[in-house]
């Protein structure tokens, strides 16, 4: 835990005033080839990973070139011809959404690698380059320029709380899985609106906001719902959860994400918790029912074989790990 994140022939360094051991010498796999970010690795190339190519209503496909293994760090000689994108949804104005990098005004200055008054744009592995005025993905070529579906050029930044418990028979006992004979962890999962996959509750930290309100808002909005509920039954649960949220947890990771969004000019990187309930106190009695955001909620067992968004995956097998369950 205690070696520097690296991708692509450079060194990720944590924030200031981020420990050293709270990052992980594993690292993520790049979004263009579905493969861990090593340029040592010996490949024919790669094909685009499956978040590329299929997009949804409220985040259109977008197509993009072949960058094979060999060639997605920088430092690579490689004839690239990435696509420029950025949604028209990005870049709009309304009362309800004001784009947040205007690049275009000549007379916006964009504080890079800086906390300012529209978001944090502080990367949590260090200072990125600025090229021709725009960031530069740290982790190498995505086969995409612009910001995509992203809201700021460089890092955008995520919160992703695990809630967990074990899974118990009518006795109350663990239940262990049969293979392996060791304990089966559940988690809050919902399933995404827009792609209909399993998922973790997060989302993007809001301006000025601190990752535990996100993790513990997140949570509320996606996976939460109280319409049976009598008021002072739901302010009492708000409390604990809030409590819990901000008091307890685990970090789980922090930094740089594999996403479909990516691009060559903006990434997301995000923080992950895990809260557990060893002893069915708080958290594991929570009825789920999604809120606004998801399409469902409910408890499910940790598996490797569940097919999850992005590197979701990863975190949960952290996750067991960190609590010796199955995987």
């Amino acid at each position: 835990m205690g070696n520097l994140l690296s991708c692509a022939n450079i060194q990720l360094k944590p924030r200031i005033n981020e420990p050293i051991e709270d990052y992980t010498k594993n690292h993520h796999k790049c979004r263009n080839c579905g493969e861990k970010c090593d340029p040592s690795s010996p490949s024919n190339g790669c094909v685009n990973a499956k978040y590329t190519r299929t997009g949804t209503r409220d985040q259109p496909a977008v197509i993009r070139p072949v960058v094979p293994n060999d060639k997605v760090s920088w430092s690579s000689q490689f004839n690239y011809q990435p696509i420029e994108f950025t949604s028209p949804k990005v870049l709009q104005s309304t009362k309800e959404y004001v784009d947040r990098d205007p690049r275009q005004n000549p007379n916006v200055v964009i504080p890079w690698n800086l906390d300012d008054r529209l978001c944090d744009r502080r990367s949590y592995h260090g200072d990125y380059k600025i090229v021709k005025g725009v960031p530069q993905n740290p982790c190498g070529r995505t086969g995409l320029t612009g910001r995509g579906h992203l809201g700021h050029f460089g890092p955008n930044h995520a919160a992703d709380p695990i809630v967990t418990r074990w899974k118990r028979d009518e006795n109350g006992a663990k239940i262990l899985n049969s293979n392996s004979q060791k304990p089966i962890l559940q988690f809050v999962c919902i399933r995404r609106r827009d792609t209909n996959e399993f998922a973790i509750p997060g989302g993007m930290v809001e301006k000025k906001e601190r990752a535990t309100e996100t993790l513990r808002r997140e949570f509320h909005e996606e996976a939460l719902n109280f319409p049976n509920l009598e008021e002072c039954n739901k302010d009492e649960l708000l409390t604990t959860i809030k409590d819990i949220f901000e008091n307890g947890g685990t970090k789980i990771y922090c930094g740089y994400v594999d996403d479909p969004r990516n691009t060559d000019n903006g990434w997301m990187e995000t923080t992950v918790y895990n809260f557990h309930d060893e002893d069915v106190k708080h958290l594991a009695l929570i009825h789920l029912q999604a809120g606004d955001d998801a399409k469902d909620a409910f408890w499910e067992d940790l598996d490797s074989k569940l097919p999850l968004f992005a590197s979701h995956a990863d975190f949960i097998k952290r996750v067991a790990m960190l609590h010796k369950a199955h995987w």
